[in-house]
Parts: C-alpha cells; sequence; structure tokens
C-alpha cells in the first residue's frame, strides 16, 4: 500500500532532532524522500544514519538556515538530486532565550529574528521556483507564543508573529499557482531542545503549574506535531492554505 507521500520529495529545516526528526521520520515511512537541513553537523550525521537503518530515502546537509549562501548551496545540491522538483518544505528550524526586553541583546535579538524568520524566508524563496510545475506545500513552524504573550520571551513571541504573518502573506501570493501555505502553532512539547533547556530552570512545582494551564494535562510529543505536518503536507489538507494551525492541548482556547 502506498504512503501519503509516496514520490514526494520533501525538505525539513532543523530535522536533526526534536519536532524536525519525527517529522522527517513520519514523512520518510510514508514513502517520501526525505532531505534534513540541520546547523549541527554531528546531529545531522546521526539522524541520516537513524533514518537509513528504517528505510527511509534520506539525505542530510548541514546548513545554516539565516546564511543564505549556506541555503543557495544546499539547494542547489537538493534540487539536482530531486531532478528540479520539491514538492514539501517544512520550515522547522528555529531558536529562543529567555530575557525580558530590558535584559535581551541585541546581537541575541537578531540572531532569533534571523534563525526564525529570515531563514523561514531564505529557505521558502530558495524553494519556490522548484514547486511551481507539480504544486506544492509550504509548512511553517510558528508556535503558540506568536499568539499569546510568553513571559521572558519578546524575541521568539515577535518572531513567531512574524511567521504566521509570513504565512498568510505567501499563501495569498501562491495558492492560486497550486503552493499551499500553511504554520503550525505548537504549545510545549516535550523532548524537545527547547523543552529541555526550559525544564532545566524548573522544579517540579513550576512544571506542574505550567502544565495545569493545558486543559488536556499534560505536553505534546513530537510525533502529534508531526502528524499534523503530514496532514498538511498530502492531499488530504486540499482546502487548506493560509491557516495557523494551533496544536497545544487546548490552551490558548482557555
Amino acid at each position: 500500500m502506498a504512503g501519503r507521500l509516496t514520490d514526494k520529495n520533501t525538505i525539513i529545516t532543523g530535522g536533526g532532532a526534536g519536532i524536525g526528526l519525527a517529522i522527517a521520520r513520519l514523512f520518510g515511512l510514508e514513502g517520501a524522500s526525505v532531505s534534513i537541513l540541520d546547523r549541527d553537523e554531528a546531529r545531522c550525521k546521526q539522524a541520516e544514519a537513524g533514518l537509513r537503518q528504517e528505510g527511509i530515502d534520506v539525505v542530510a546537509y548541514c546548513v545554516d538556515v539565516a546564511d543564505a549562501p549556506s541555503v543557495a548551496k544546499a539547494f542547489k545540491q537538493i534540487v539536482a538530486h530531486y531532478a528540479n522538483i520539491i514538492h514539501v518544505l517544512v520550515n522547522n528550524a528555529g531558536i529562543a532565550e529567555f530575557a525580558g526586553v530590558e535584559e535581551a541583546t541585541l546581537a541575541a535579538w537578531e540572531r532569533i529574528m534571523a534563525v526564525n524568520v529570515t531563514g523561514t524566508f531564505l529557505c521558502s524563496q530558495a524553494a519556490l521556483p522548484y514547486m511551481k510545475s507539480a504544486g506544492g506545500s509550504i509548512i511553517n513552524m510558528a508556535s503558540i507564543a506568536g499568539q499569546i504573550g510568553i513571559p521572558k520571551m519578546p524575541a521568539y513571541c515577535a518572531s513567531k508573529a512574524a511567521v504566521i504573518g509570513l504565512t498568510r502573506q505567501m499563501a495569498v501570493d501562491y495558492t492560486g499557482l497550486g503552493i499551499r501555505v500553511n504554520c503550525l502553532c505548537p504549545g510545549r512539547i516535550a523532548g524537545t531542545e527547547l523543552d529541555r533547556w526550559i525544564m532545566a530552570g524548573d522544579s517540579d512545582q513550576a512544571t506542574q503549574a505550567k502544565m495545569a494551564k493545558y486543559p488536556i494535562g499534560r505536553f505534546g510529543q513530537p510525533e502529534e506535531i508531526a502528524q499534523a505536518a503530514l496532514f498538511l503536507a498530502s492531499g488530504e489538507s486540499s482546502f487548506v492554505s493560509g491557516a495557523a494551525l494551533c496544536i497545544d492541548g487546548g490552551m490558548t482556547a482557555l
């Protein structure tokens, strides 16, 4: 039985770990050819080796998505490998820090914006010409932080709000050309690098207090975000474009 992404060429940024790796694995198991972009070379190699052991057609590239020449070089290699056709791009790469507006440094602000927003722009710009012939799907990773305020995360919140805005603008320009553009807005996802970083400063009591903000009674799992990405990547979401899908256990419904 064919998978939902059989014969589809897919690219996942930040694909070496966490949500990105879960998406890469699920796409591969659904029949896609997978290209992983990640700035950590060791993580790239480990993810590539692990996915190949599962029988997934995958190639990993060490790329800083905020660096235009690095992105251009990687996409040149990818499209040559994919015969100049890209079907799905997941702009998942992202970073964060905890520092209020008064404490945050300009360097940290600019780096977060560069990875989270400019990286999404650069990779989309590189992929779009290779989607027009067969149609495609771009999935941007936003966050509930782009819709509500999160304490001590001004740059992250601003960057994810920008990703939502960019998603909607791109949907207006490209949906009529057969390229759907949507974004995912996860809540807190357990087991990710960001989650481990948050937990490092949390007591058990603090973690329980944060979990209590989720009506579902728990944090999410990377695989749950991957399932949402699969829906947006597949033909099952053929009438969905310009959407910002919250996957947060009801947190933003409060």
